[in-house]
């Protein structure tokens, strides 16, 4: 029994039993992460920035979303400067957190281009109401200016409509994922089970599913991931997402003419599908600490992995996605003027040092490999029934 010492709320208890005492890591991920009233952002109760679990770009300063929010804007002009010149553009981010970023992206635009705001809507793709709250009490003075911010479900967007950019900064790493053991010379999906006298969780294996066994065959044979990989010791232990191609497939869709933006921790599946990366890339965080355990404290803390580049690519051009490129967090931030960013600190709080160097070092953070300069941004495009070569200065 491969048991860790974890918090077992009594909701969640009655869930696994309720299933049968055992479940699998994508269901156990799901309910901690999503369940609505109990989950990490189904309910709520996630606490993002210095003083929350963990920090994320947006929430270390205003930069970042000023920095995104240059290459938004530039985009968005090449597109009303050809053939989108009579559409209204939207700016779609999924998965927005706290509000933080789309907070600072709209300031972005009220400060550098406010006419251009009039030809711009905003919509938040929120799927718990937890987190849509917080965007809404953060956004609250923007809505009172009578900005165009609207929260919708993915599927009350229609097909094929829209037309403009779509970001997903730090959402895919937080998708359920399937875990797979190599376990007796064969794999096996990792659950979660319950001791029914104790009530303590413990890692366990189930069958591989239909589905889940076609990816990774599919993965074997269109990119030569295999898995596990030929050396893998017992027990070797990796992710799988299995969400992925289902969430790229679903916003494909609703694209007619836009680029999709992905910010997010990823390997290449050299690194990550290697056996000597024994355990996968699964993280818990609370109160700023990484946890290796992933049964710690259900429910109340975040729970992450890195994305697979060549898979993500792999799917996203599969639908029909263009690849315009892919850049490391550092390098894209630098492209788009980080470093005039930070010469400006100088002059903006020279009477002010303590700002001034608390600036510098949210700044710093963001290009810092070691935190998250690494974080990789995919780029990708989908034009309906036309040719557009659409420059990006993030990827320069």
């Amino acid at each position: 029994m491969n048991s860790l010492p974890a918090n077992n709320p009594d909701w969640l208890v009655k869930k696994i039993i309720k299933m049968g005492g055992t479940i699998s890591f994508y269901d156990y991920m799901n309910f901690v992460l999503n369940d609505p009233s109990n989950g990490y952002y189904g309910s709520g109760k996630a606490e993002l920035g210095v003083r929350g679990d963990f920090v994320t770009s947006p929430s270390l300063s205003d930069d970042f979303s000023f920095l995104v929010g240059k290459q938004i804007e530039d985009w968005l002009n090449q597109f009303k400067s050809s053939f989108l010149s009579n559409h209204k553009l939207v700016v779609i981010e999924f998965g927005a957190g706290d509000g933080t970023f789309m907070s600072g992206l709209i300031k972005y635009f009220l400060e550098s281009s406010k006419n251009f705001l009039e030809g711009v809507s905003f919509v938040i793709i929120e799927p718990n109401e937890g987190m849509a709250e917080k965007q809404k009490n953060k956004l609250e003075e923007f809505l009172n200016l009578g900005i165009d911010i609207l929260w919708k479900r993915l599927e009350e967007l229609e097909e094929n409509n829209i037309n403009g950019i779509v970001i997903a900064n730090e959402v895919l790493d937080a998708l359920p994922v399937e875990r797979i053991i190599f376990s007796k010379g064969k794999l096996l999906r990792q659950a979660v089970s319950i001791d029914k006298k104790s009530d303590k969780l413990f890692l366990d294996e189930m069958p591989i599913t239909i589905e889940l066994g076609k990816s990774i065959e599919l993965a074997k044979s269109e990119l030569g991931i295999s898995i596990p990989p030929e050396d893998a010791l017992e027990g070797w232990t990796t992710e799988w997402h299995i969400d992925n191609s289902k969430w790229l497939k679903a916003i494909y869709g609703k694209i007619n003419n836009g680029i999709l933006l992905i910010i997010d921790y990823a390997k290449e599946a050299k690194k990550y599908y290697n056996s000597k990366n024994s355990d996968g890339t699964i993280v818990s965080y609370e109160n700023q600490k990484m946890i290796n355990n992933v049964l710690n404290s259900p429910g109340n803390c975040d729970l992450t992995s890195h994305l697979c580049i060549e898979t993500l690519i792999n799917g996203a051009e599969t639908l029909g996605f263009n690849t315009v490129g892919i850049a490391k967090q550092g390098e894209a931030l630098l492209a788009l003027g980080l470093a005039e960013r930070l010469y400006g600190i100088q002059k903006e709080f020279k009477e002010d040092l303590s700002n001034a160097l608390l600036r510098r070092e949210a700044l710093l953070r963001l290009v810092d490999p070691v935190c998250l300069g690494d974080f990789k941004w995919f780029v990708f495009n989908k034009f309906k029934g036309t040719e557009m070569n659409i420059n990006s200065i993030c990827l320069r």
